[in-house]
C-alpha cells in the first residue's frame, strides 16, 4: 500500500492534477452558476415580453372583432332612426346579420304599444342558422326584463352584456351562450323608444381569443364585470362560475387578488399557483367593455429548455474533468515517454492513415532526428497517396459524366421518338378523318343530305385547320431567335387589341365558352406595341383556355376572361379560366417546348413556348399566376 502511494506521490501527472484540478473545478462552478442564473433571468424576461406582446395582439384582435360589431350596430341605429317602419326594421336586422359574418343574431325591440297594430310588444329578430338566415317578427313575450334590453335601457347608453343563455320564452332564439351589444333607440326628444341588440356567439369569441398561444399548455381566459368566466379551457365554468368560486382564502389568495385586479380593469402580470403549479398570468382590460382578458403561462413551459440544462451541465462537468485528466496525462507523457509516442505515430502510419500529418520536433538528439525523418516520410507518402486519390476521383468523375451524357443522349433519343410519334399521331388522326370523309363524299355524295354535308365539310375544315396549326407551330418554334427583337411601332388602344382577339376567337370557336373582354385602360389612351405579336400571344392563350380550361358540361356558364390594365411602367394583359388549372408538377416546365400536362390531348406542346418567346422578343414576359386557384391565369406584361 505504501509503495503505490509513493509512486503516485512521485508521479508528475498526479501532482499536476492535485494542484490544477481543484482550481478548474471552482472556476467552472462559479462561471456556470453565474451563467445559469443569468440565463434564467433572460428566459424569464423573454417569456414576459413574448406573452405581453401576444396578449396585446390578442386584445387588439378581439377589440377589432368587437369594434366591427359596434360599428355595424351603430350604422344600423342611424337607419332605424331615419325610418321607423316595421318592415324596414325587419330588413335592418337582417342586414346586420347578413353583412357581418361574425354576428350571430340581431333584434330590434320597441317600447310597449309603439306599433299598436302589432299589439303591446313588437320585436324583429334575425339569426344565422348554419348557412341560412332567418328573419321574423317574433311572437309576443316579455323581453323588457331580459338582460340585453334592460341593461341598455337602464344605462341609457350602449353596453356590452355579460354572456347569457339565448333561449327566451316565446322568441325564436336557440339555446346558446351569447353576449350582446345593446344600444338604446332614441326619438327626437331623447327618449328611449326601443333597443337594438347585436349578438355574438361565446364560442366564436372564444375561438377568436384562443387562435394563438405562446406555449404548448398556455391558454386565454376572459372575465366579465362580476368575475364570470367568458372564455376558459374548462367549459363547465363558462358563464356559470366566477373566478372567486370554490377558492380557499388562505391557500389561494393569489388567485383572489388576480380576480380583483382583472375586475378593476388593471393591466399587468402576477405569479399565481393554478392546480398546484406556478404560473405567470398576464392580464389587461378590453377597451369599451367591462371585460378583462388574461393569458396563463405555466412556468414549467417557460423554463422547459432552461431546466433541461441541468441534465446537460452535470455530464459536461464530469466529461470536462475526464478530458482535463486525459490532456494532462498526454502532456506529461510527451515529456517523459517520447519513444512511446514515436512508436504510436509510426504504428498509425502502418495502419494506413497516411494523410494525418506527424508533428516535427526541435530536438537535435537521435530521437528528434528519427521523429523528423518519419515526418518527412509520412509527408512523401501522403503526397503520393493524394495524387493516387486525385487520379481515382478524376477517373470516377469522368465516368460519371460519361454515364450522365449517355443517359441524357438516351433520354433525348427517347424524347425525339416520343415527339415524332406524337407528331405523326397529331397529323395522321385528322388526316385519316379528312380522307375518310373524302371517301364518303366520293362514293355517296348524291344521297347525302345537305345538313350532313355541312357537318362533314365542317369536320374536314376543323381537321385541316388542326393540321395547318400544327405545321404552323412547328415553323414558328423553329424560326424563333431568342436574340431577335420586334419593334413596338403600332399605336393602338387596348380595346382595339381585345376586339381583334375576340374576333379571332369567334371565327375559331363554335358552341364553346364565351370570351369576355374587360379593359381597365382609358379607351382613348394610345399604347405603343407590336400589334401582330400581342394579338398572336393573346390568341394563343385564349385558344389554350378554350381547349384545357373549361368545366365539362358548363361551357356556357364559365366564360374565359381577357383583361387589360396598366401597371407600373408596363401594360398587363391576363387570360383566366375556371377550369382544372395547371397541375403543380408541370408548372416549372410549362413554357418548355413539347411539354403537355395531358399526353393524350391535342397539340404538340409548343403554344405556350412560342407565346413566351414572342413576349420576350417584345421586351416583356409571359408567366403563370400560381396564386390564382380558381383555374388558370396567364399574365402577359409589356414595358411602356
Amino acid at each position: 500500500m505504501t509503495k503505490p502511494l509513493r509512486r503516485l506521490h512521485n508521479s508528475m501527472i498526479a501532482r499536476l492534477v492535485a494542484f490544477i484540478l481543484p482550481f478548474i473545478v471552482v472556476v467552472f462552478t462559479v462561471s456556470l452558476g453565474f451563467l445559469f442564473q443569468w440565463s434564467r433571468d433572460m428566459v424569464r424576461q423573454e417569456a414576459i415580453e413574448r406573452a405581453d406582446l401576444m396578449l396585446n395582439n390578442t386584445s387588439l384582435r378581439v377589440g377589432g372583432f368587437l369594434n366591427e360589431i359596434q360599428t355595424a350596430t351603430n350604422n344600423t341605429l342611424w337607419l332605424v332612426n331615419e325610418n321607423l317602419i316595421p318592415d324596414s326594421l325587419l330588413n335592418y336586422s337582417n342586414r346586420v346579420v347578413s353583412q357581418n359574418p361574425d354576428v350571430k343574431s340581431c333584434s330590434i325591440t320597441m317600447e310597449p304599444d309603439f306599433f299598436p297594430q302589432y299589439g303591446r310588444n313588437f320585436s324583429v329578430y334575425s339569426r344565422r342558422d348554419g348557412d341560412s338566415l332567418v328573419s321574423i317578427v317574433e311572437e309576443p313575450y316579455d323581453y323588457y326584463s331580459k338582460v340585453w334590453y334592460k341593461s341598455a335601457y337602464d344605462a341609457d347608453k350602449p353596453v356590452w352584456t355579460d354572456p347569457y343563455d339565448d333561449n327566451n320564452e316565446g322568441s325564436s332564439s336557440l339555446s346558446e351562450w351569447i353576449s350582446s351589444y345593446s344600444v338604446p333607440i332614441k326619438d327626437k326628444d331623447d327618449n328611449t323608444i326601443g333597443v337594438i341588440s347585436t349578438d355574438i356567439s361565446l364560442k366564436r369569441l372564444s375561438m377568436t381569443i384562443s387562435e394563438e398561444v405562446p406555449y404548448d399548455h398556455s391558454y386565454f381566459m376572459m372575465l366579465g364585470q362580476e368575475g364570470h368566466y367568458f372564455v376558459h379551457t374548462d367549459t363547465t365554468k363558462l358563464a356559470k362560475k366566477t373566478i372567486f368560486d370554490d377558492l380557499d382564502p388562505l391557500t389561494q389568495a393569489d388567485i383572489i387578488a388576480l380576480g380583483h385586479e382583472m375586475i378593476a380593469g388593471n393591466n399587468g402580470y402576477m405569479e399565481v399557483v393554478v392546480d398546484g403549479e406556478k404560473c405567470l398570468v398576464f392580464y389587461k382590460p378590453l377597451e369599451n367593455t367591462s371585460w378583462s382578458i388574461a393569458l396563463i403561462c405555466w412556468e414549467s413551459d417557460i423554463f422547459r429548455s432552461y431546466n433541461n440544462l441541468l441534465y446537460v451541465i452535470a455530464p459536461l462537468l464530469f466529461i470536462g474533468l475526464l478530458l482535463l485528466v486525459y490532456f494532462l496525462h498526454r502532456i506529461v507523457n510527451y515529456f517523459i515517454h517520447p519513444l512511446n509516442r514515436l512508436a504510436s505515430q509510426t504504428r498509425h502510419i502502418a495502419d494506413g492513415n497516411f494523410n494525418v500529418p506527424m508533428p516535427t520536433t526541435t530536438r537535435v538528439d537521435a530521437i528528434g532526428r528519427l521523429q523528423n525523418n518519419f515526418s518527412a516520410m509520412q509527408q512523401s507518402l501522403a503526397r503520393y497517396i493524394s495524387q493516387l486519390e486525385r487520379v481515382n476521383e478524376e477517373t470516377e468523375q469522368r465516368n460519371a459524366e460519361l454515364a450522365g451524357a449517355t443517359q441524357q443522349a438516351e433520354e433525348a433519343a427517347q424524347r425525339q421518338v416520343s415527339f415524332l410519334q406524337d407528331l405523326l399521331h397529331q397529323i395522321r388522326t385528322p388526316l385519316n378523318i379528312i380522307m375518310g370523309f373524302v371517301q364518303i363524299l366520293r362514293d355517296d355524295y348524291a344521297v347525302i343530305p345537305r345538313e350532313e354535308l355541312a357537318t362533314i365539310t365542317h369536320a374536314m375544315k376543323h381537321n385541316s385547320n388542326a393540321i395547318s396549326r400544327r405545321v404552323h407551330m412547328l415553323m414558328e418554334a423553329s424560326s424563333i431567335d431568342l436574340d431577335q427583337t420586334v419593334e413596338r411601332n403600332d399605336s393602338v388602344t387596348c380595346m382595339e387589341l381585345l376586339k381583334e382577339v375576340e374576333k379571332l376567337n369567334v371565327e375559331r370557336a363554335s358552341g364553346g365558352a364565351p370570351l369576355q373582354i374587360e379593359s381597365l385602360v382609358d379607351e382613348g389612351l394610345k399604347i405603343r406595341v407590336n400589334r401582330k405579336s400581342v394579338v398572336k400571344v393573346l390568341n394563343e392563350l385564349v385558344h389554350n383556355a378554350q381547349k384545357y380550361g373549361l368545366v365539362p358540361g358548363h361551357e356556357k356558364d364559365t366564360p374565359i376572361i381577357l383583361r387589360a390594365r396598366l401597371g407600373y411602367n408596363k401594360l398587363i394583359f391576363s387570360v383566366e379560366d375556371k377550369g382544372p388549372g395547371v397541375p403543380a408538377d408541370y408548372r416549372a416546365n410549362i413554357f418548355n417546348p413539347f411539354i403537355k400536362a395531358n399526353s393524350f390531348s391535342e397539340g404538340l406542346g409548343l403554344g405556350l413556348f412560342v407565346a413566351q418567346r414572342y413576349a420576350v422578343m417584345m421586351g416583356g414576359n409571359l408567366t403563370l399566376d400560381e396564386g390564382y386557384t380558381s383555374g388558370a391565369r396567364f399574365i402577359l406584361s409589356i414595358p411602356q
